[in-house]
C-alpha cells in the first residue's frame, strides 16, 4: 500500500472521528439539556461572610422549593417564572436576616456550566437550563447543584442524586447517556471526555 493510501486511509479515520464525536456530544447535551435543571449561585466575594451568606442564601431557597413536587423539568420552570417575586423576597429576606444589604440578581435561563463531579454522578461541561443567584458584586465562589431532577433538594451538603432521582433519569435518558453519567468504567469515561471536550470548544 502506499504511503498516499494510508495517508488518505489516516485522514478519513480522522474525519470519522471527528464526525462520531461530534455528533455524540449533541446527542448526549440535548438529552441533558432536555431533563436536567440546575441551580448556581454566585457569592458576592470569598470572604467568609460572603461565602456563609451564600450557603444561607442556598439553604433559605431550598427549604422554599421543597414544599413542591415538580413531576418535570418543565413543570419547574413554569413554577419559578410563575413565583418570581416569592423567589425574590426569599432571597432578600436571606441576605437581610445576615445583616447584609447586598443587590442580587435572579435569572432563568440556558448557561454554560462546567464540568461537575458530585458524590454519585458526574455531569459535563456544558449549556444547561437552569437559575443563576449573583449575590452583590458575584466575584466569589460558587455554588452548583441539580434541582431537576431533585439531588440538593435531598441533601444540599453532599449533593448526592437519590435513588428516587436516579430513576427518573433513567427512565428520561437513553441507556447510553444514563451510563455516561453513573458509569465509571474506563469506556465511558472516555466518551465522557469526547463529550466535555466538545462542549467546551463549542462554548
Amino acid at each position: 500500500m502506499s504511503k498516499k493510501s494510508i495517508l488518505f486511509i489516516f485522514i478519513l479515520f480522522i474525519l470519522y472521528f471527528l464526525f462520531y464525536s461530534i455528533s455524540y456530544s449533541y446527542n448526549i447535551s440535548s438529552e441533558l439539556k432536555e431533563n436536567l435543571f440546575r441551580l448556581h449561585i454566585i457569592a458576592n466575594s470569598d470572604s467568609t461572610e460572603d461565602q456563609n451568606l451564600k450557603l444561607h442564601v442556598r439553604d433559605n431557597l431550598l427549604s422554599f422549593l421543597q414544599n413542591f413536587n415538580f413531576k418535570n423539568k418543565n413543570e419547574m420552570i413554569a413554577f419559578l417564572e410563575t413565583h418570581k417575586q416569592d423567589i425574590y423576597n426569599n432571597v432578600k429576606n436571606s441576605i437581610s436576616e445576615k445583616g447584609f444589604n447586598y443587590d442580587f440578581s435572579i435569572e432563568i435561563g440556558n448557561f454554560y456550566f462546567p464540568k461537575k463531579e458530585y458524590s454519585n454522578i458526574t455531569t459535563p461541561s456544558g449549556l444547561y437550563d437552569g437559575i443563576r443567584i449573583k449575590l452583590g458584586k458575584a466575584e466569589g465562589q460558587n455554588w452548583w447543584c441539580v434541582l431537576f431532577p431533585p439531588m440538593c433538594l435531598i441533601d444540599s451538603t453532599t449533593c448526592s442524586f437519590p435513588q428516587e432521582s436516579e430513576s427518573i433519569l433513567e427512565e428520561n435518558l437513553q441507556t447510553e447517556t444514563s451510563s455516561l453519567l453513573f458509569s465509571e468504567t474506563p469506556q465511558y469515561n472516555f466518551k465522557f471526555k469526547i463529550v466535555d471536550f466538545f462542549n467546551q470548544v463549542v462554548h
